[in-house]
């Protein structure tokens, strides 16, 4: 079977709902952490983006964040 090319809206989407999800898991891990009362620091750096008035993104980067892009590339492979 032959391997096709994906589509550079198929690796950015991938991508940015693999840093998404892993920006999420990490957020909960470090509430459970301190739900737990082990006391957790956050790694959190951010907020990041952009406010041109009337539409304003912004994303939070953790090391949730970083750990989804090998599983980004992973899942890119499989397609």
């Amino acid at each position: 079977m032959r391997r096709m090319k994906p589509k550079p809206a198929t690796v950015l989407g991938v991508t940015v709902l693999c840093v998404v999800l892993g920006t999420v898991a990490w957020e909960l891990i470090e509430r459970l952490g301190a739900y737990l009362d082990q006391a957790m620091p956050s790694l959190t750096a951010g907020p990041y983006g952009f406010d041109v008035g009337v539409l304003a993104v912004w994303i939070r980067f953790n090391p949730g964040s970083i750990l989804a892009l090998p599983a980004a590339a992973l899942l890119l492979r499989r397609l």
